[in-house]
């Protein structure tokens, strides 16, 4: 199995480097990922989880792949996401459609508050991915 990470990175009025995450409701802080489906080609698995997760839609001319990295045993596929002329939200809520139909609440987190969490508040795969995301994008 394999799993494919669309990430939005932006910056903030005081240009730090934001990272768009959200709420799980029974797991912490998390990025958007899914499994990469049989035949599935891995932009449009990172859109499909994209929106899937958030609501958010784009195309693959928003897409850049940065590469594959092993997590938690699994090879993950990560995938920048472009919203050049999309106005997100400073937070927001979306029920999912997969994912047992729970409610995540997003929100961007400057990159330094989110690696200086604990394992209470995020899991270490996350950690892990944060890391290759800021090494690689």
């Amino acid at each position: 199995m394999e799993k494919v990470c669309p990430f939005i990175l932006r910056e903030n009025t005081e240009l730090q480097t934001e990272l768009l995450v959200f709420q799980h409701p029974e797991s912490g802080i998390q990025l958007v990922k899914g499994t990469l489906e049989s035949n599935e080609a891995i932009l449009d698995a990172a859109l499909r989880e994209l929106f899937e997760e958030s609501g958010i839609i784009r195309s693959t001319e928003h897409c850049t792949y940065i590469g594959q990295h092993p997590i938690d045993a699994l090879a993950w596929h990560f995938v920048a996401i472009n919203i050049d002329g999309l106005i997100l939200a400073e937070q927001w809520q979306y029920q999912t459609l997969d994912d047992y139909g729970h409610i995540f609440s997003f929100f961007w987190m400057p990159v330094p508050h989110l690696l200086s969490l604990d394992e209470e508040h995020i899991r270490p795969k996350y950690l892990d991915a944060i890391h290759y995301i800021l090494k690689h994008r």
